[in-house]
């Protein structure tokens, strides 16, 4: 008997480790978002981050959000003490209500569950730390998905194939050739190793169809990698993401965004541009 015990614990304790492994997100074609944070350390700020993260998600996988639902897609956040410091807590969950096998009885269960944590010294920011690890578990929840909801699911969009699925110019000279000849300005997004700012932009806003279809209307896009594509060095400021409107005539920026900007502030940004109206 305590050797069965023992193996169901382990059991357990390896689905709660490799919750992607047993869990199946074949056919999650609706859910109601939750998002719950308990402690002190993450400030309840952080809810709104984390929504807007999450309806990125579900916007890019097809997956419908309106409305209540009985499945819900959930993040709940806590927080344990450990020696002067706190581990964080994430937990990324679906629950819904099943029938039992044996007698049809509903019953609510998790159908989904990931876990991620850090652990932070007192007084420091939690905000890269968890960012990193929150976008960690929405990538692993929509490769699962995706590799289970092939026949539905689209092409899947990152850092590499950017670029070609998005029909920007990756190539300076050429953007101003094409520009000079459609006689339209350049929107020169200039990106960086290691920036998850750089990253969150081009999923969070210039991947949205109504951000795409002003771009690709009124400019040339242009995307750059600051490490390691050449480009003039005026438009170089340091900063990651920076955004450039270079005038066709000029090849000057006539324009310049510093830093992130959401989704309806950067089409503010663009419809404000007079070329865009």
């Amino acid at each position: 008997m305590k050797l069965k015990k023992i193996l169901l614990l382990v059991f357990f304790t390896n689905i709660l480790l490799n919750a992607s492994t047993i869990f199946t997100l074949s056919g999650v074609k609706k859910v109601y978002l939750v998002v719950e944070i308990s402690g002190k350390t993450i400030p309840k700020s952080y809810k709104s981050m984390i929504m807007e993260s999450l309806q990125t998600m579900t916007d890019d996988l097809n997956i419908d959000i309106k409305g209540y639902d009985p499945r819900s897609l959930a993040v709940l956040v806590n927080e344990t003490p450990i020696n002067g410091s706190t581990m964080v807590n994430i937990q990324l969950l679906i629950g819904e209500e099943v029938k039992r096998l044996d007698n049809h009885e509903k019953t609510f269960a998790l159908t989904y569950q990931d876990m991620g944590h850090f652990v932070l010294k007192d007084g420091n920011d939690p905000e890269d730390a968890f960012e990193d690890t929150f976008d960690t578990m929405l990538l692993k929840f929509s490769e699962q998905y995706l590799e289970e909801n092939k026949k539905i699911s689209k092409v899947v969009i990152n850092e590499e194939n950017f670029a070609s699925e998005m029909h920007y110019e990756t190539n300076y000279d050429e953007a101003v050739k094409k520009s000079k000849k459609l006689q339209k300005n350049i929107m020169l997004v200039l990106v960086s190793n290691f920036c998850p700012w750089c990253r969150k932009f081009e999923q969070r806003v210039l991947l949205k169809n109504e951000i795409n279809e002003i771009v690709q209307k009124n400019y040339i896009p242009l995307i750059l990698n600051k490490e390691k594509d050449p480009f003039p060095k005026e438009f170089d400021t340091g900063f990651t993401p920076i955004i450039h409107f270079i005038d066709h005539q000029t090849q000057k920026s006539y324009k310049n965004v510093i830093g992130y900007n959401n989704k309806d502030e950067f089409t503010y940004i663009l419809r404000s541009d007079n070329v865009a109206k």
